[in-house]
């Protein structure tokens, strides 16, 4: 079962290890910047105000005797009374207001516009500012025409109040095919406005459109140029004016007075009525040289604040005629189907030259203030009016006046030596009391026009197409307490 055996040794060599070598290896990152900085918070302080403790008034009823309180009132009321009267005659401190720390202010040249586009006889004939105050329109034409106008027309527009104005660059322009005589923005909406051009057309424009602006509607009148172009509000059997009905009054160098009607919504401009200015209108002095059926060239207009009804004209012969919206009496003169009615109620003292301004005051419906090329500046009252209450001879040329919006009794007159002076109708020495002072290549100021929102600006362009932009002072602006009153006086003093 057991027997013996030998084993024999077997060797093998090893084959799962093998010599393994070794290399050291390294890598390098960028050095890490570490930068420090310091800041320092805002300082804050607390300030605290102690005010005194008020004792409660006692309101309670007091008793008093009514009977002696009243016999004394009585008694000393015929003493106040007479003391009031007699310090209401007293004129010692008349003319008399406090000196305010705005008077020491000088006038300021805010803005001069220009329109580098312009052609080079381009003159500004006309300035609007629109309702809000803040967008000025300046119309453009030529001063010389033979007999039909083959210029080009313009209008710009800049908004004084934006961010990127730019006063040699308008922010809008509007170019016609005949010089614009004549501009007048919407009395409601900023938007629209209406162009009178040479040829005797009336454009209506809304600002609003932002593509290319083409005008909503064409009004024809005659062929003659469109002198004048009025806005108002509760003529005699028109609609009241809103943003989107409005009544526009149109006067030609036809004589024509014509009335449009403008509707926004359905954008018409339609002839409603018309009234015409005839030679035989025209005083007896001046009546001679005119045909009695033909019309009178008309070159200012103005309706009365207080009454639209009422409005007044100047001509150029030198005439000046108040007239009335609600005459019936036909002129026999029929244009696109509507008759024209006779206007002219009475005839002012008439000037001797051109009439440049025949405008009435903004704060006196029986004021009328008037200009001509007669270098003659008159106040009258309708009450009296062939007879001037005063009158200032200007010692240089004058081109153009206008009211003051905010003094009664203060004028601006455009020189043709580009100053721009402002004269007080109350002071008898009519010698301006500010002068604003003509560029540094002085032209003829051609139009005034003051701004309705805030009434310390007033512009001024010029026969180069320049428009200045003023900041007035105070003192001009500002009425005197009695100003207003000095003006009745003035023209009461007429009647009596």
């Amino acid at each position: 079962m057991f027997s013996k055996h030998n084993e024999s040794c077997v060797s093998f060599t090893s084959t799962w290890k093998t010599e393994q070598s070794l290399e050291a290896g390294s890598t390098q990152t960028d050095d890490i910047v570490q930068q420090e900085r310091e800041c320092q918070v805002v300082e804050q302080a607390e300030v605290g105000t102690q005010t005194e403790e008020e004792e409660a008034r006692n309101l309670d009823h007091r008793e008093y005797d009514e009977v002696s309180l009243a016999a004394f009132l009585k008694s000393m009321a015929p003493k106040v009374i007479r003391e009031l009267e007699r310090q209401n005659r007293s004129r010692a401190f008349h003319g008399y207001s406090v000196a305010k720390e705005e008077e020491s202010i000088g006038v300021k040249l805010l803005h001069t516009l220009r329109w580098n586009l312009l052609h080079p006889e381009g003159v500004v004939t006309c300035i609007s500012w629109s309702c809000t105050g803040s967008v000025i329109g300046v119309s453009y034409g030529s001063k010389d025409h033979d007999d039909w106008c083959d210029h080009k027309g313009s209008v710009a527009v800049w908004n004084i109040n934006r961010n990127d104005f730019d006063a040699n660059q308008p922010e809008r322009v509007i170019e016609t095919s005949s010089c614009v005589l004549s501009l007048a923005f919407h009395p409601n909406n900023p938007a629209v406005f209406a162009v009178g051009t040479f040829n005797g057309e009336v454009l209506v424009y809304n600002l609003s459109h932002t593509e290319e602006v083409t005008p909503l509607d064409v009004g024809e009148c005659g062929g003659g140029s469109v002198t004048t172009l009025t806005w108002v509000n509760n003529l005699a059997g028109e609609v009241a004016a809103s943003r989107t009905l409005s009544t526009l009054v149109a006067t030609t160098s036809g004589g024509f007075i014509l009335v449009w009607g403008l509707n926004l919504t359905k954008q018409q401009l339609a002839l409603k009525s018309g009234y015409m200015l005839q030679g035989q209108d025209a005083p007896r002095g001046i009546r001679t040289h005119m045909d009695g059926s033909s019309g009178v060239g008309i070159t200012a207009a103005s309706f009365n604040a207080e009454d639209s009804n009422l409005f007044v004209l100047g001509a150029e012969g030198g005439s000046l005629f108040l007239c009335s919206a609600t005459s019936e009496v036909p002129s026999g003169v029929e244009f696109s189907g509507v008759g024209l009615m006779r206007c002219v109620s009475s005839t002012l003292a008439p000037h001797s030259g051109r009439v440049i301004t025949a405008q009435f005051s903004p704060h006196h419906r029986n004021a009328i203030l008037s200009a001509a090329s007669d270098n003659e500046i008159r106040l009258f009252t309708i009450l009296q009016p062939n007879k001037p209450v005063s009158v200032i001879h200007a010692e240089e040329g004058i081109a153009c006046v206008r009211w003051s919006l905010s003094r009664p009794l203060v004028v601006a007159v455009g020189r043709l030596t580009g100053e721009v002076a402002l004269y007080d109708l109350g002071v008898k020495n009519c010698q301006p009391f500010l002068i604003l002072p003509a560029a540094a290549k002085p032209s003829p100021i051609t139009v005034l026009q003051f701004n309705k929102k805030n009434m310390k600006v007033l512009a001024c362009g010029d026969q180069l197409g320049r428009v200045c932009v003023w900041n007035l002072p105070n003192n001009a602006v500002s009425p005197l307490s009695s100003e207003l009153s000095s003006l009745h006086t003035l023209l009461d003093n007429i009647v009596d």
